[in-house]
């Protein structure tokens, strides 16, 4: 009973199992030096070696791509330094930029104003506006030239579409223009297909209204006024706008004749001072 327990118990099972092992094992190893190279154990081997073999080529490609891909993540991954370098290059690009708009405008701005006074033959100076007054009792501009640049009051102020006010007050470096717009405004002008002279005034409402007119010579509407250069106040010549209503009539002129200003003060940035009317002597100065 003692030898059959021993016989069947799990260390001599497993001494069996590794004798047997051990014999196949030499068995083996004996057929595989005997057979050739074609025999059927060197063909497992070779098998064995390929499978084993692209396995490895598959994880040194696997390992190719892991390098790239860390690679490429680490050109990604920048310092916190070199991002604010870029972000300060950025900048100083978008100001440049910018500026760059600004200075391609007011070129064009500028352009507008040489063509007015090439085409009008007027010699001026061009300045630009600094400042804004528009009050119930006033509307003035401040512009950034004065004496220094020979600008005295009573100079005419244009801009590319037409007349818009006159120099009031000239400092040094600066000059106050008092906008035709101005309820204490006024300027001698002329209906220019009839020739007919009137005043075209300011308002609080900051229309024009043309006064003083020749009850024969009422304008009509679409008439174009420009200046008589009567008065010394402007020169002749310059466009002022066109009449867009007439109520009043030969037996009423004392009724309303309002006219269009031709420019537009709102949106302009620069202006026209007119200091020597086509190509003549320098604009007097009205006596006060």
């Amino acid at each position: 009973m003692t030898s059959r327990i021993s016989q069947s118990s799990p260390s001599f099972l497993r001494r069996i199992a590794l004798a047997a092992l051990l014999a196949v094992s030499l068995a083996l190893v004996a057929l595989y030096v005997r057979e050739g190279a074609e025999g059927p154990l060197h063909g497992v081997q070779q098998a064995v070696q390929r499978v084993t073999g692209t396995a490895s080529q598959a994880t040194s490609g696997l390992g190719g791509l892991g390098s790239a891909a860390s690679g490429a993540l680490e050109e990604a991954t920048v310092s916190e330094e070199t991002l604010s370098e870029l972000r300060a290059q950025n900048k100083e690009l978008r100001a440049s930029l910018a500026a760059a708009e600004e200075d391609r405008q007011k070129a064009r701005r500028l352009e507008a104003l040489l063509g007015m006074k090439q085409t009008t033959g007027l010699t001026g100076v061009a300045a630009p506006i600094v400042g804004r007054s528009a009050t119930a009792w006033s509307d003035t501009l401040t512009i950034g030239v004065g004496q220094r640049d020979g600008i005295a009051t009573g100079m005419a102020v244009m801009s590319p579409e037409g007349v818009i006010g006159q120099v009031t007050a000239v400092s040094s470096t600066s000059s106050t223009v008092r906008l035709l717009t101005d309820p204490n405004a006024g300027a001698a002008v002329m209906i220019q297909s009839s020739r007919a002279h009137g005043i075209v005034r300011g308002s609080f409402s900051g229309l024009l209204h043309l006064e003083d007119i020749d009850e024969s010579q009422l304008p009509s509407v679409g008439d174009v006024v420009v200046t008589s250069g009567l008065g010394g106040s402007y020169v002749s010549g310059l466009l002022v706008g066109q009449v867009v209503s007439v109520n009043a009539s030969a037996s009423n002129a004392t009724g309303t004749i309002v006219v269009s200003q031709n420019a537009s003060v709102d949106d302009l940035e620069e202006v026209f001072v007119v200091t020597r009317p086509q190509d003549g002597p320098a604009a007097e100065t009205p006596a006060s």
